[in-house]
């Protein structure tokens, strides 16, 4: 297949201007810090930053208490989640995938679905951002 000059300049300049790229892309910053649990690093968990219905969240594992990752940058709602295993629904126990009980996270709504608190993610930083979480 042979391509005239002026559709080869055509295609080259879709492939310039459509498939930049960089100027379409979310600026991210790294953040990180520390969760604790009524004083004691939280062994493990999730932590959210949540901007809103059109900017996908970004979920970060905790591991001993630390966190780290690319959020996008702008401010974030800020959720946090660990979860334990409690028996199965009454009615449930001994059916498939219930064997071992469920997972339910522990910690109060005020941390995840009831959280308020909002960090702002800055391109460059720095954006470290520690939490405190108490069960009573």
């Amino acid at each position: 297949m042979k391509l005239s000059r002026t559709a080869f300049a055509l295609l080259f300049a879709f492939c310039v201007v459509g498939c930049g790229g960089g100027s379409d892309q979310a600026k991210t910053g790294t953040v990180k810090g520390n969760v604790t649990l009524d004083g004691n690093p939280l062994e493990s968990g999730k932590i959210t930053f949540d901007e809103g219905a059109d900017v996908p969240a970004v979920t970060l594992d905790i591991k001993n208490g630390a966190y780290e990752g690319p959020v996008t940058v702008g401010k974030k709602t800020v959720r946090i989640t660990a979860m334990k295993s409690v028996a199965a629904p009454a009615g449930m126990a001994g059916q498939p995938g219930y064997e071992d009980g469920v997972q339910q996270n522990y910690l109060p709504a005020k941390y995840n679905t009831e959280s308020e608190e909002v960090r702002e993610v800055k391109d460059g930083g720095p954006n470290e951002f520690d939490f405190t979480v108490k069960l009573k």
